[in-house]
Formats: structure tokens, C-alpha cells, sequence
């Protein structure tokens, strides 16, 4: 099966979103990155399992990251947090799944261009396909907005299939995002710092 196709959901129902989350993570699993919707902003994705796919997110981005972490789930996230304070617990009960970034003391293991020193962000999206996702991926997404550096974040579709292309394996269609960046906090010891309101 050729790496390169383009994959659309014809109707944003449960169904034919994990189906096409499915088919989307046979694409990732094989070193393919895909742009997406989430429930902030459109995002172009990798697996962060495979360095194939991590290095041409870097390209595609045209930066070394930090990029973002979209988890399948709460208890998925806070595994990767390395020890918990009672203001990380607060923020993560109210904001999760939601619009809500968060930089937290990261355990190690992952792909270096996840971190920023010992932190990372991660985030459990209100958007179901974006969930499913990162569920097929094996509970992580590497996430970063649907834009090269300097421009617009571009919204998937016909036009964005024709003008990168060559980046590009599939374009997930789904439920509209809200158009609005995630808040994005930084949580450490029993503070917590907004940092993008």
C-alpha cells in the first residue's frame, strides 16, 4: 500500500471518525504525518514513536520543537508526569479533556523534541477524533498547529492536500476546530502560570 493518500471523512460521526483515525494511524505507524483537527486549532501530526515521522515534522515545521503531546485520555497524560503537586491535580481535574495546554514536569523516554529541558506540554483534546487519534498511535500524538514558521495556520482541505503535498500523507477531515489557540499553563511544585490566556 503506497505511504501517500489522502483520507477523508465524509461525515464527522463516531464511526467513520475512528475508522479514519484507524486508517490515519497506519500512515503515522509507518513513519507518515497527517494534518488533523482538534478542538483549538487545525494540527499537523506524528507518531512520536518513530524518529522517521518526528524528523519530518521538524521539516515540515521548519523549527526543533518543543511540539505538543495529544494523549488519549487523563490517566494516559498524567503518567507522564513526573511527581504531582495539589495545585497539577486542581488544573488537571477542571481543565481535561479541554482547550487546555499544560507544561509539566515530564518523566523521561520520549523523543528529545517533545521537551523543553525536564518539561513538556501535553494536552487531553475535547475533540473525539483527536482522542481516537492518539488512542491508535498507542496513547501519544505529536501535535503541532497546521502552519509553517512565520505563516497562517491553514485549514484541512482541498486546498491544503494541493499546496503541501509533498509533506502531507493524508488529511483527516473532521468536526470544525474552534479556531482559538489552547490556554496554555505552566504548572510546577504548587504554581500554576498562565502563560497564553
Amino acid at each position: 500500500m503506497p505511504l501517500r493518500q489522502r483520507l477523508f471523512s465524509l461525515k464527522p460521526s463516531p464511526v467513520r471518525s475512528k475508522l479514519a483515525a484507524l486508517r490515519a494511524a497506519a500512515l503515522l505507524h509507518r513513519g507518515g504525518i497527517i494534518a488533523h483537527h482538534t478542538h483549538t486549532l487545525p494540527g499537523v501530526a506524528a507518531n512520536p514513536r518513530s524518529a522517521k515521522a518526528v524528523n519530518r515534522l521538524v521539516r515540515f515545521k521548519q523549527r526543533r520543537g518543543p511540539f505538543l503531546l495529544l494523549a488519549d485520555s487523563v490517566q494516559r497524560a498524567c503518567g507522564l508526569i513526573r511527581f504531582y503537586s495539589p495545585a497539577l491535580r486542581r488544573v488537571i481535574r477542571t481543565s481535561w479533556p479541554g482547550p487546555f495546554t499544560l507544561i509539566i514536569p515530564a518523566k523521561p523516554g520520549l523523543n528529545p523534541v517533545c521537551y523543553r529541558k525536564s518539561t513538556l506540554a501535553v494536552r487531553v483534546d475535547a475533540s473525539l477524533q483527536a482522542r481516537q487519534l492518539a488512542a491508535a498511535c498507542g496513547g501519544f500524538l505529536l501535535s503541532s498547529s497546521l502552519n509553517r514558521r512565520g505563516g497562517a495556520t491553514a485549514e484541512p482541505g482541498r486546498k491544503l492536500r494541493m499546496r503541501w503535498h509533498r509533506h502531507l500523507d493524508a488529511v483527516l477531515q473532521g468536526p470544525a476546530s474552534s479556531g482559538k489557540a489552547s490556554v496554555l499553563l505552566r504548572v510546577w511544585r504548587n504554581d500554576s502560570t498562565t502563560i497564553r490566556p
